[in-house]
């Protein structure tokens, strides 16, 4: 079933604004005017944007002639408009595949990283959660293995996630990742995490909340990243500001 939100933007003719004869989604559009009132649309702006046109749903027909008007008409930021085509672009194929050159590359995997570097570059867990989504449950086939390592050649990644995308990418199974530190196993790409968060100063509230939320994902919690949360957090405890350290350290309970 439809969200109340999707429902009420196809019932209430009120909801819809008519320019030249197109319809477009009021709310969406009066948020993209208040955002440039600044000059531009930022990054930043974008990202709410986007998550206010998919309201738990998928984007409907209106909304993304609303953001394509939107950027028609207003001036965006070089980084917002290039995220904004690439969520617009996303999911409009129906083939499994995409060629270049005359290769053949999961088109999934493809776009997947491409929304992943929307801000620039791809993060340690967005590298992780790359690899996640090739193997998913049945091991990586040639042509997954053949677009990851087009990804790493060819996308843009922090260091952390660089180091770890390049090391995983020559295992056969990526989830078996492990870094042996006095003779205890843990997962290599959330010590990498956790160490790219420090690089600011502290880790905060909010990137430990984001670790904790991915790791729930498919099995959620192993024994394993538990382990690694618990080292990181012992390993030395000023680096958490005290909100994220209380945080992590009552999941770990």
């Amino acid at each position: 079933m439809a969200s109340p939100a999707k429902v009420a933007k196809t019932g209430e003719e009120a909801y819809y604004k008519v320019i030249d004869g197109v319809k477009y989604d009021r709310t969406l559009l009066e948020t993209i005017e208040e955002s440039a009132k600044d000059g531009q649309v930022s990054y930043v702006e974008v990202k709410k944007i986007w998550a206010e046109a998919q309201d738990g749903e998928k984007v409907t027909d209106i909304e993304r002639a609303t953001l394509q008007y939107g950027m028609k008409t207003y001036k965006f930021s070089a980084k917002a408009a290039k995220a904004l085509n690439i969520y617009l672009e996303a999911g409009q194929h129906k083939s499994f595949y995409k060629v270049l050159q005359g290769v053949k590359y999961d088109r999934k995997l493809l776009e997947m990283a491409d929304l992943s570097q929307a801000d620039g570059q791809i993060s340690v867990a967005e590298a992780k959660a790359l690899f996640l989504e090739a193997h998913d449950g049945k091991g990586i086939t040639g042509t997954e293995r053949t677009t990851l390592e087009y990804i790493s050649k060819e996308m843009k990644f922090t260091d952390k996630a660089r180091q770890y995308f390049e090391e995983v990418i020559k295992l056969p199974d990526p989830t078996s990742y492990y870094k042996v530190i006095d003779g205890n196993k843990y997962d290599a790409g959330l010590l990498l995490e956790f160490e790219g968060y420090g690089k600011d100063g502290q880790v905060s509230l909010a990137e430990v909340e984001r670790t904790w939320k991915a790791a729930q994902d498919g099995p959620g919690v192993t024994d394993i990243e538990k382990a690694t949360m618990k080292y990181a957090l012992n390993k030395d405890k000023s680096k958490f500001t005290d909100p994220a350290f209380k945080f992590l350290d009552e999941k770990l309970k």
